[in-house]
C-alpha cells in the first residue's frame, strides 16, 4: 500500500487546525473535526482519512 501525504505535507490552508483558526470551526467537515480530536494518523492514513 502506498503511503498518503501526512497532514504536515498539506498546504497550510488545507490543514484542519489551521483552517479552523483562519476561517472558524463552522468551515470544517465532520471528518476534519474528528481529525483534530484524534490528533494524528498512522503510517498509511492521515487523521482525516481515519476520521472518514
Amino acid at each position: 500500500m502506498k503511503n498518503k501525504l501526512a497532514i504536515t505535507d498539506w498546504a497550510l490552508e488545507d490543514r484542519p487546525r489551521e483552517k479552523m483558526m483562519t476561517h472558524g470551526i463552522r468551515t470544517l467537515t465532520d471528518a476534519e473535526l474528528m481529525a483534530i480530536l484524534i490528533g494524528s494518523g498512522n503510517r498509511n492514513e492521515s487523521a482525516v482519512d481515519l476520521s472518514q
